[in-house]
Protein backbone atom coordinates (compact mmCIF):
# COMPACT_ATOMS: atom_id res chain seq x y z
CA UNK A 1 0.00 0.00 0.00
CA UNK A 2 1.36 3.42 -0.92
CA UNK A 3 1.84 6.36 1.42
CA UNK A 4 -0.96 8.11 -0.43
CA UNK A 5 -3.35 5.23 0.28
CA UNK A 6 -2.22 4.74 3.88
CA UNK A 7 -1.96 8.35 4.97
CA UNK A 8 -2.47 10.93 2.23
CA UNK A 9 -6.06 10.12 1.39
CA UNK A 10 -7.17 10.75 4.97
CA UNK A 11 -5.88 14.30 4.74
CA UNK A 12 -7.18 15.05 1.24
CA UNK A 13 -3.73 15.01 -0.35
CA UNK A 14 -3.23 14.34 -4.03
CA UNK A 15 -0.74 11.70 -5.20
CA UNK A 16 1.94 14.34 -5.96
CA UNK A 17 1.36 16.04 -2.59
CA UNK A 18 1.57 12.69 -0.80
CA UNK A 19 4.84 11.93 -2.58
CA UNK A 20 6.29 15.31 -1.59
CA UNK A 21 5.19 14.94 2.01
CA UNK A 22 6.58 11.42 2.16
CA UNK A 23 9.94 12.62 0.82
CA UNK A 24 9.97 15.38 3.43
CA UNK A 25 9.21 12.96 6.24
CA UNK A 26 11.98 10.61 5.11
CA UNK A 27 14.46 13.51 4.99
CA UNK A 28 13.38 14.61 8.46
CA UNK A 29 13.83 11.10 9.82
CA UNK A 30 17.28 10.85 8.26
CA UNK A 31 18.30 14.22 9.73
CA UNK A 32 17.32 12.99 13.18
CA UNK A 33 19.20 9.72 12.75
CA UNK A 34 22.33 11.49 11.54
CA UNK A 35 22.43 13.93 14.44
CA UNK A 36 24.80 13.16 17.29
CA UNK A 37 23.09 11.59 20.30
CA UNK A 38 24.34 14.32 22.65
CA UNK A 39 22.79 16.94 20.33
CA UNK A 40 19.48 15.09 19.90
CA UNK A 41 18.86 15.17 23.64
CA UNK A 42 18.95 18.96 23.89
CA UNK A 43 15.87 21.18 24.05
CA UNK A 44 17.31 23.32 21.23
CA UNK A 45 17.57 20.38 18.84
CA UNK A 46 14.14 19.11 19.88
CA UNK A 47 12.60 22.51 19.26
CA UNK A 48 14.19 22.88 15.80
CA UNK A 49 13.27 19.31 14.86
CA UNK A 50 9.63 19.70 15.87
CA UNK A 51 9.47 23.08 14.17
CA UNK A 52 10.73 21.53 10.91
CA UNK A 53 8.12 18.78 11.24
CA UNK A 54 5.42 21.36 11.86
CA UNK A 55 6.50 23.49 8.88
CA UNK A 56 6.50 20.42 6.64
CA UNK A 57 3.01 19.25 7.51
CA UNK A 58 1.57 22.78 7.55
CA UNK A 59 2.73 23.20 3.95
CA UNK A 60 0.34 20.35 3.09
CA UNK A 61 -2.62 21.76 5.01
CA UNK A 62 -2.23 19.64 8.14
CA UNK A 63 -2.75 22.08 10.97
CA UNK A 64 -2.68 21.85 14.76
CA UNK A 65 -6.20 20.43 14.84
CA UNK A 66 -5.13 17.50 12.66
CA UNK A 67 -1.55 16.88 13.78
CA UNK A 68 -2.50 14.27 16.36
CA UNK A 69 -4.59 12.31 13.87
CA UNK A 70 -1.76 12.60 11.36
CA UNK A 71 0.77 11.22 13.85
CA UNK A 72 -1.65 8.43 14.75
CA UNK A 73 -1.81 7.46 11.06
CA UNK A 74 1.97 7.59 10.76
CA UNK A 75 2.44 5.52 13.89
CA UNK A 76 0.05 2.89 12.57
CA UNK A 77 2.19 2.68 9.42
CA UNK A 78 5.21 0.48 10.08
CA UNK A 79 7.50 2.56 7.86
CA UNK A 80 6.90 5.78 9.85
CA UNK A 81 6.58 4.41 13.37
CA UNK A 82 10.20 5.30 14.18
CA UNK A 83 9.74 8.87 12.94
CA UNK A 84 6.81 9.34 15.33
CA UNK A 85 9.03 8.15 18.18
CA UNK A 86 11.30 11.08 17.30
CA UNK A 87 8.57 13.70 16.77
CA UNK A 88 6.49 13.24 19.93
CA UNK A 89 9.38 13.25 22.43
CA UNK A 90 10.88 16.23 20.57
CA UNK A 91 7.63 18.08 21.07
CA UNK A 92 7.72 17.35 24.79
CA UNK A 93 11.43 18.07 25.15
CA UNK A 94 10.98 21.45 23.51
CA UNK A 95 8.41 22.40 26.15
CA UNK A 96 5.20 21.19 24.53
CA UNK A 97 2.08 20.49 26.60
CA UNK A 98 2.18 16.93 27.99
CA UNK A 99 -1.56 16.54 27.41
CA UNK A 100 -1.02 16.82 23.66
CA UNK A 101 -0.30 13.42 22.08
CA UNK A 102 -0.86 11.80 25.50
CA UNK A 103 -2.68 8.70 24.20
CA UNK A 104 -0.20 8.21 21.38
CA UNK A 105 2.73 8.63 23.78
CA UNK A 106 1.26 6.04 26.15
CA UNK A 107 0.84 3.68 23.20
CA UNK A 108 4.48 4.23 22.24
CA UNK A 109 5.62 3.46 25.78
CA UNK A 110 3.44 0.37 25.90
CA UNK A 111 4.80 -0.86 22.55
CA UNK A 112 8.39 -0.40 23.74
CA UNK A 113 7.78 -2.71 26.67
CA UNK A 114 6.63 -5.57 24.47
Amino acid sequence: MSFSEEVGQFFALTEPQSAQLEAGLIALEQAFQQAESDVVNTPEFASRFYQKFQQLITAFGIDEKNVEAFLDHLYATERYRQLVTYVVPSYYQSGGDRKVFEELYQQMLSDEQI
